[in-house]
This record gives C-alpha cells, structure tokens and sequence, in this order.
C-alpha cells in the first residue's frame, strides 16, 4: 500500500504491477490509463461527497432540493464505483473512504458552488458524451469495456447541470448584475484553462484511443460554452482562434515551469527562474 502525495489518496497495489490483469486492452495499458481513471474516479467521489453535503444541511430547510442533491450524490457515487471497480483490471483500487475521512472542507458562497458545479457537469457530459462517440464510430479503438457506459453517465452530468441551471434561474440576484458577468467569465476561464492544461500533460490516454488532444478539449469548451451561453450572463468567445493561440502559450509556459521544478537546481534560482514565465502566464 502506498500514499499518491499529489492526490490524497492512498493506492493499493500489488506486486503484480499495474499491467497484470489488462488483458487485450493494449491501447488502454500502463499508466495513461490508470491515470485517467483514477482522476475520474475521484472527480465522481468528490461530486458524491458535495451533493450528499449539501443534502445534509438542506433536509430541514429545504426538503425538495435536499431530496434532489442525495439522488444526484447516488448517481455520482455509483459512477466512483464503476470508475474504481475498473482500477482492479490493472491491480489498483482507490481507498475512496481516505477521501471522506481526510478531505478538509473549505466553505464557498453558494453562487460560487452554482458557477462551477454547473460547468464542470456540463464539460463532464461533453467529454463523456465525445469519448462515447469517437468510440463508437471507430471501434477498434473500443479497448475497455467501462467506456460502453458513457452514454449513459453523460446523461447523469447533463441532468446534474440541468439542475443547477434551474437553480440558477430561481436566485436571479446571481445572473443580472454586473459582478455575475464578471464571476461568469472567471469560472469559465479558470474551467476551461483548467483542463486544457492537465490534458495536455496527459496526452498518452487520449491518443491511445485514437483522440487528439488539444481538438478533443477545444471541441469540449466550444460545446460546453455555447451549452452555458444558454444560462450564464455572459461567456468567453472561445471560438475566436486566438483563443486557442492562448491556451497553446500557457501550454508551453506550463512546460517550462515544470521543467524548472524538476531540474537540480536550488530552490532560490527555481524561483528567480520562475519569476518571468509566472509573469508572462498571467499576461
């Protein structure tokens, strides 16, 4: 057994390896896989402890709504299960009850909880909903059977966002003013940036399965933003080509900085390097 740090999650593995046990799944073997699957197992658990919280502190006061986050706190849980259930093909399992005894809370203002949860189950549906489909026009690239249940799970993040959407529309004082235009565009930034970055260090998976990664992820911010324009008061224009051109700079900022964490350098002339390229990041 051992702890991964830059997770929080304790990992059983066995002296077997991770390869043991994958069977035919070539495409989908060794760590690109496991990685992926690991970060979506704990992105369903995290759904699942959020929504059964939230159901928690709503009984009383609100009855109907709590009602409604403990069916979608199901709904992510069972996602988390067939997710971890799958990490035992290659030897893994994830100690998912670690997460709800370690995980420390942090409180958010509820428009905040509104803004991204809603995102992250839209941008949930289209990536699940685009895997399911490249795959199914092209299946031999069809290398784990979890990924035949997609279409069904997408649907469970699409009527998730649905809800917050709903929620959205009965606080008005959420969408109508100018900070909500402000907070509208920060979330969307902060989303879309957000996955860019991590799948372009993860590019293995996607390509294994026949994907481009920088096409899958902007196909993805390009469905989910015109799915938010719909609700949010305002959005990015995502479309725009230098958008993408962004996006490829921080790419390769991303890459230098984590090239500078990794040499053997001290950790004062790490900084002094760092300073430009942070610099040049948030510009």
């Amino acid at each position: 057994m051992e702890t991964d740090g830059g997770r929080g999650v304790v990992v059983v593995v066995t002296t077997d390896g991770v390869r043991k046990g994958c069977g035919g799944h070539n495409r989908c073997r060794g760590r690109a896989a496991v990685e992926f699957l690991e970060r979506s197992c704990t992105a369903e658990f995290s759904g699942f402890l959020l929504y059964k919280e939230l159901g928690r502190r709503l009984k009383k006061t609100n009855p109907v709504v709590a009602e409604i986050f403990s069916l979608m706190s199901r709904d992510e849980a069972r996602h988390a299960g067939f997710l971890n259930k799958g990490l035992s093909d290659f030897n893994l399992a994830l100690d998912l009850g670690f997460l709800t005894k370690a995980r420390k809370y942090t409180f958010f203002k509820p428009k905040f909880i509104f803004y991204a949860t809603y995102l992250s189950e839209k941008i949930g549906y289209w990536r699940y909903i685009t895997i399911y489909r490249h795959l199914k026009e092209n299946p031999e690239y069809q290398c784990y059977p979890i990924f035949k249940y997609f279409e069904n799970w997408c649907q469970d993040e699409n009527r998730h966002g649905d809800f917050f959407s709903a929620l959205m529309k009965a606080q008005p004082q959420f969408l109508n003013d100018w900070k909500a235009k402000l907070w509208s565009r920060f979330f969307c930034l902060s989303v879309y940036v957000t996955m860019y970055l991590n799948d372009c260090q993860r590019t293995a998976f996607y390509e294994g399965i026949g994907l481009n990664t920088k096409e899958f992820d902007m196909h993805v911010i390009i469905e989910t933003n015109r799915t938010t324009a719909r609700i949010f008061p305002a959005v990015l224009d995502v479309e725009n080509p230098e958008f993408q051109r962004k996006l490829d700079r921080m790419v390769a900022i991303n890459e230098k900085l984590q090239d500078i964490g990794q040499s053997d350098d001290n950790g004062l002339v790490k900084n002094l390097k760092r300073v430009p390229l942070i610099a040049a990041f948030v510009s």
